[in-house]
């Protein structure tokens, strides 16, 4: 009889542990790329006002590495209880075609809660490179070819993805150098010793003093730095790339968290764009 009191006891503990509201304590959001990018600025933005919000703490924790693959598929495996969830890009959608390693599917093995933003990524060019503008440096390109060398930060990345249709579109043969970290990119690039990236629209206005800031990727100029013209309006009209960033979660998540996070994040978004 003492035994099964203990055991209904126990039981009674857990039931009431997992009525606690939603969620009860911190919540870890996972970033697939090192510190001083665009994801772990949105994550940093979006996770103060979620902590606010939520009234739990929103902990960023950057995990860079094998092309996005590591905190993806950590996320991806983790449990389904809202208290692990993922800075996810659209990178995510090609991952697989180009690195066999990932085994993940984005429609099946990833729960989605809210998108965050949508934005364009920029053709950042080395400041020594004698050219002022778009045509002049795809001229260059073609010129030396093999000898320019441009940063991603892996197969599968929007960087990788944005650089490879430059590439062909402008008939350009260059020589990719994967990083592991955006700013170590953005500090090659101010330094020389890599041409050319595809970065997001953040790593422009942050550092468009020391770099040359050429083209966006996407069809309409960005409001952030209107002076900066399109790719397709300059001399590709078929480049066309824009880049989305979402809150993602791992499969099977409960509903009502779900809905609780959603509401939250569309809170937190519209709370930084505010005090922007």
């Amino acid at each position: 009889m003492k035994r099964l009191l203990a055991a209904l006891a126990l039981l009674a503990l857990a039931a009431a542990a997992s009525a606690q509201p939603y969620p009860s304590k911190p919540v870890r959001f996972v970033v697939a790329t090192g510190a001083g990018g665009s994801d772990d600025f949105t994550a940093r933005q979006v996770a103060a006002k979620l902590s606010e919000i939520l009234g739990q703490q929103v902990i960023v924790e950057n995990r860079p590495g094998a092309g996005g693959m590591i905190a993806q598929t950590s996320v991806a495996k983790s449990a389904p209880d809202g208290y692990t969830v993922l800075l996810a890009g659209g990178s995510m959608a090609g991952a697989r075609y180009v690195n066999l390693n990932v085994t993940y599917d984005l429609l099946k093995d990833f729960t989605p809660i809210s998108l965050l933003t949508t934005f364009p990524f920029a053709l950042l060019v080395n400041p020594t490179l004698p050219v002022k503008d778009l045509k002049e440096f795809i001229a260059l390109g073609r010129a030396r070819p093999g000898k320019l060398t441009y940063a991603t930060l892996g197969a599968g990345q929007i960087p990788y993805w944005g650089a490879l249709m430059f590439n062909a579109q402008a008939g350009i043969d260059a020589l990719e150098i994967v990083y592991k970290n955006p700013s170590d990119v953005m500090t090659d690039l101010i330094t020389g010793r890599v041409d050319y990236a595809i970065f997001g629209i953040l790593n422009a206005v942050t550092n468009k003093e020391r770099l040359k800031v050429l083209a966006m990727t996407t069809r309409v100029r960005s409001e952030l730095m209107p002076e900066v013209p399109t790719m397709a309006e300059t001399t590709l009209p078929n480049y066309d790339m824009p880049a989305w960033q979402s809150m993602m979660g791992p499969p099977g998540m409960n509903p009502e968290n779900v809905q609780i996070l959603n509401k939250a994040v569309v809170r937190a978004v519209a709370a930084t764009c505010a005090s922007a």
